[in-house]
């Protein structure tokens, strides 16, 4: 009996080992079909690849392009802002220098407009001494009090005596 069942145990490792013989020869024809296959697609494959390559390059070298552009623009644009702003500087500054122009023209006009009368700025006597016509004179329009006042010389020679 011990005969019978170490044939059966060797029988039955036989045929195990049939089987998985068969699977694995089964799983080769099918391996070598898919790599049969795959050489079929590898070629197209590889095209696909050069191609996204070219692509790629492609993008790159207009992103490259695109990039100076932008770049190109970006220094004219600071350029044209540093100009902006030493223009705007230029016209603050004059801005300024014309405005304190104006507050010093006002005070000069307002200081003409109060001036004050002959008497409280020449000494007594002197618009007789000098032949000059009195305060009243003054408010004759100014052609008129220019013509009726003595040339330099006479003032002069008037100070002087």
């Amino acid at each position: 009996m011990l005969n019978f069942v170490m044939n059966a145990a060797g029988f039955l490792l036989v045929a195990v080992v049939a089987v998985h013989s068969t699977v694995l020869h089964v799983r080769l024809k099918r391996l070598r079909g898919a790599l049969a296959e795959a050489g079929r697609v590898l070629p197209s494959l590889d095209a696909s690849v050069v191609r996204m390559t070219d692509v790629a390059g492609g993008f790159i070298e207009r992103l490259q392009s695109d990039l100076e552009t932008v770049e190109t623009r970006l220094a004219v644009a600071r350029r044209v802002a540093a100009e902006l702003a030493s223009v705007n500087r230029t016209a603050d500054e004059a801005a300024c220098q014309l405005d304190r122009l104006l507050r010093q023209h006002q005070r000069v006009e307002s200081a003409r407009a109060a001036a004050l009368p002959r008497e409280l700025v020449e000494p007594k006597g002197f618009a007789e001494r000098a032949g000059l016509p009195r305060a009243g004179a003054a408010s004759m329009g100014h052609d008129a009090a220019c013509a009726t006042m003595p040339s330099a010389t006479v003032v002069a020679e008037l100070a002087v005596a």
